[in-house]
């Protein structure tokens, strides 16, 4: 997926190499997970890890977005709905851009059942929308 935004729209970044995360200037958290990326345990402790670091350890609404095939371990799914994996995240948006991808998010909605509000979106900008009545 493109993501085409003015460049000052992201406050601070990390690029973790698999994935970069970015501390926009409304306050919420976007992740761009890379294509063709499988994200296991390793990556997704990762992950959260950079969200406190660009937070300072606040809790924020999260956007993730997808790459092309990306997708993530039964390890990764189950850390991610965990408090230790949700330190930092008051609610999740997922854009997703294949069936896959939508089935794989509602499964770990529906099986993980993370506990903080978490949806699947197939537009940003509707994602962004909601995220933001979680600011």
């Amino acid at each position: 997926m493109n993501i085409s935004l003015g460049k000052d729209i992201f406050l601070r970044s990390k690029d973790l190499g698999h994935s970069s995360v970015h501390l926009r200037n409304d306050g919420i958290v976007q992740i761009n997970f890379g294509d063709n990326v499988d994200i296991d345990l390793k990556e997704a402790v990762e992950v959260v890890d950079a969200i406190g670091e660009l937070t300072e350890g606040k809790k924020v609404p999260v956007l993730n977005i997808g790459g092309i095939s990306t997708s993530a371990t039964s390890a990764a799914r189950e850390y991610s709905a965990t408090p230790l994996g949700l330190k930092y995240t008051i609610a999740d948006a997922y854009v997703v851009n294949n069936l896959a991808q939508k089935i794989l998010g509602n499964f770990y909605i529906s099986f993980n059942k993370p506990p903080i509000p978490t949806k699947i979106f197939d537009d940003m900008e509707k994602a962004v929308e909601w995220l933001k009545t979680h600011l």
